[in-house]
């Protein structure tokens, strides 16, 4: 174990009707590129529960800063092949998101590679306007910075209906938190989901 690191990159996939499926498989064969380029393959999820409003597929990877993330997208851009890989998976999708996640709890740790669980579980929180402080607070109150149970995720790039934060845990073991009822009027919506690990 060692303690995860500061930035989760994520990519969301939503996949036009009826192409989820396909979306899975290029998003896989992706990662075999990026694994010939001797980058790290990151870890795939599909969506098994959740409303249609949430991607079908993620693929996400963890980085010591931005500075990481910039350098692993600048390999990806000099590959004629992951080109290929990226220019067919936009004949898949319908809507495509880049999201850079801060990891609040940056005490939590984690496995430096493989998941703990198959199944990965997210709550996604959506603020109302002016509100995020008080359900960080909240969420933080909840997700103490010691606590090895999961990750407090904040949005920190901007991007079209992305949820303000992520809580995210793997499947196996405990519940996913019940949180009070105070952070109700704070939040336009949450979103609970599960992802299958692919």
């Amino acid at each position: 174990m060692r303690k995860h690191t500061l930035i989760l990159s994520f990519n969301f996939y939503y996949a036009h009707p009826g192409q989820e499926d396909a979306v899975l498989r290029q998003r896989l064969r992706a990662c075999d590129v990026r694994q010939d380029l001797k980058i790290p393959r990151g870890l795939v999820t599909a969506r098994t529960q959740g409303t249609a409003a949430l991607p079908d597929v993620i693929w996400e990877h963890r980085f010591e800063a931005v500075a990481g993330h910039h350098d692993d997208m600048a390999v990806r851009a000099a590959s004629r092949e992951f080109e290929e890989v990226r220019a067919g998976m936009r004949k898949l999708c319908r809507r495509f998101e880049r999201p850079l996640f801060e990891i609040c709890n940056s005490a939590a740790t984690l496995p430096a590679a493989a998941p703990q669980s198959s199944i990965v579980r997210l709550d996604w929180f959506f603020c109302a306007p002016g509100k995020s402080a008080e359900v960080l607070a909240i969420l933080q109150a909840r997700a103490p910075r010691e606590s090895g149970e999961g990750l407090l995720l904040r949005l920190i790039t901007p991007g079209n209906d992305l949820p303000d934060f992520i809580w995210r845990q793997d499947g196996a073991g405990a519940e996913m938190p019940k949180w009070p009822a105070e952070i109700n009027p704070l939040l336009q919506r949450i979103e609970h989901s599960e992802w299958k690990v692919a």
